[in-house]
Order: C-alpha cells, then sequence, then structure tokens
C-alpha cells in the first residue's frame, strides 16, 4: 500500500465527506479513493468512515487519527515543497479565502496584478464568509475581519473595519434623518446575511452593546446588493466603511450618526481586517511574495 498516497485521500475525503469530491481532486476513478481507504483502514485494524448510500462520515477513531495525521501531512507537502522551490523562481499552487465584499472590491483586482508580474503562480480564491483554520486546512492565505486574532498565525493589518450606518440624500429628503436607535424601527432597513444567519444591528449605549429591534425589508448575503439598494433610494444599511467610502466622498450615500451610540453588527466598533498565514508557510517563495505583495497593495487602497 501507498501509505503516503492513503493519508492524502484520508485527509481529503476528511474535508469533503465525498469519494467523488475527492476523486476529483486528485483526478482519479473514485473506486481508487475507496479502495486506498479501505486498505489504510484494514492497515490500522478501525473504521476511519462511516458509510451509507447517502452520506460519509468520519468516526471517533477518524477524527482522532485526522488530528494527528493531518499536520504531519502538511508539513511533509510543504518541506517538499520548499526543497523543490529554492532554485527556481515562484511557481505552484496557492490558495487564498477572503471576506466577499472585501475580496470582489479589492483582493481580486489585486492578484489581478500580481498573476501578470508571476505567470507561474497559480492562485485559487475563494470568497466566502467562513472562517477557516490556517493550520489545518488547504488554504494558504486567510484575508477576514476580526477583533480576535487566532493563536499560531501571523496576522497583518490591512485596514479598520468600521461600519456606518448609511443612505442616499434622495431616501434622507423623503423620510428624514434617523436621530437615535429607536427611529430604525420604522424605517426601510436593508441587512446581512451571514452563515449563521441575519446579523443583528447593535447600539452602544449604557455602557453595553444592545440589539436594535428591527425589521428588514431588504436581507441579502451579497454586500454589493445591499450597497447598491442603499444608493438607489431603498433603505437604510449598515455597511464597512471601506465598501461605502466612494459613495460617500461622491455624494451618493450619506453617513448617519445616531446620539444615543455608535452601532455595529459585532459588539465591536473597532474591527480590522487582517491578511493571516501560517508561519511556516512563509519560507515558500510563492507564500512570501504573494503576502508582501497583498499587504503593500490592499493597505494602499483601502487609503484611497
Amino acid at each position: 500500500m501507498d501509505r503516503l498516497r492513503a493519508l492524502q485521500y484520508f485527509v481529503k475525503l476528511a474535508s469533503t465527506l465525498s469519494f467523488s469530491d475527492t476523486a476529483a481532486h486528485f483526478r482519479v476513478p473514485s473506486s481508487s479513493v475507496s479502495r486506498r481507504i479501505k486498505d489504510l483502514e484494514e492497515d490500522l485494524g478501525a473504521a476511519l468512515f462511516q458509510r451509507t448510500t447517502r452520506s460519509v462520515r468520519l468516526t471517533e477513531l477518524g477524527k482522532l487519527y485526522l488530528g494527528e495525521v493531518a499536520g504531519a501531512l502538511q508539513s511533509m507537502e510543504m518541506a517538499d515543497e520548499l526543497i523543490g522551490a529554492q532554485s527556481r523562481e515562484p511557481i505552484g499552487l496557492l490558495r487564498i479565502t477572503a471576506l466577499p465584499g472585501y475580496g470582489e472590491q479589492f483582493v481580486l483586482p489585486a492578484i489581478d496584478r500580481l498573476r501578470c508580474m508571476y505567470d507561474k503562480i497559480d492562485f485559487d480564491v475563494s470568497l466566502t464568509d467562513q472562517v477557516v483554520n490556517l493550520s489545518g486546512s488547504e488554504f494558504d492565505i486567510a484575508i477576514r475581519a476580526s477583533s480576535t486574532l487566532p493563536d499560531q498565525v501571523v496576522a497583518r493589518r490591512l485596514c479598520d473595519h468600521e461600519f456606518n450606518l448609511v443612505a442616499s440624500p434622495d431616501y434622507i429628503a423623503q423620510h428624514g434623518l434617523p436621530l437615535i436607535s429607536s427611529d430604525l424601527k420604522d424605517r426601510s432597513i436593508l441587512m446581512y446575511r451571514a452563515p449563521h444567519g441575519i446579523l443583528n444591528w447593535l447600539v452602544f449605549r449604557d455602557d453595553a452593546w444592545k440589539i436594535i429591534d428591527l425589521k428588514p425589508r431588504y436581507v441579502s448575503n451579497h454586500g454589493q446588493s445591499l450597497l447598491q439598494s442603499a444608493i438607489t433610494g431603498h433603505g437604510i444599511a449598515l455597511l464597512p466603511s471601506w465598501g461605502v467610502a466612494d459613495d460617500v466622498r461622491a455624494g451618493r450615500l450619506q453617513v448617519l450618526t445616531l446620539e444615543d451610540g455608535p452601532i455595529s453588527v459585532s459588539g465591536d466598533a473597532k474591527m480590522g481586517m487582517y491578511l493571516l498565514y501560517y508561519p511556516p508557510k512563509f519560507r515558500l517563495q510563492k507564500i512570501r511574495i504573494t503576502v508582501d505583495f497583498l499587504v503593500a497593495e490592499l493597505r494602499g487602497a483601502s487609503r484611497t
């Protein structure tokens, strides 16, 4: 049995929980993945997966085994790549995950510029609200908004991630300015849906963050859609400052300030946008070049 290949199949299958998706990733038949996993289980004398006609999931022993081998396998693959990359120009696949709105506006254009400079680096970019653990995932770089940073990663701050309450001048002219948070209850509210549900708006009042009771008129998991709805006068939105800056400067949106306190969606008015990477990977040329380029580009873009 090729144990290394079997372990690679095991770790990928533990992530996808799909024999067909795992097979597609390695460009082999599903039967090859199934056979290698079966051989590994027989060699270990333990079932790593529970299989039914409709689902695949890790057993308890499978979870324990994954925790032991995933990091070691990643270290082996990185060591092989590190040795092979020292004598040549940056090359190979680099996986990035980024917050959707920020990724669309800033990260994708920056990566397009980087691709023109290093045509032998292949990029796999995932725009998602899902948070990943870099030390145990296939992603090399993550760009996230946070106020509490994870352990065991390097975090490079890119810009502030504060939230602005905004509406168009036409909407304000028709409906007037809300003065306090309770005024929002009777307004047309545009809200964002994250993976775990609609993001509540919170106001910092009486030394505590308190949820504002709202009934949204429009909900979307696409920030650009919320932005356009606000610009066209359909209501009030709470959006990141970096996402509305151009439209505020151009007069298409107006920032609203409430008298009873700042508003956020996180219970933290001073979040930041960070580029995160796992320290050992920085020794790879493709990671080091990409990190340095994106930090310089994204910091500059956020100041314009």
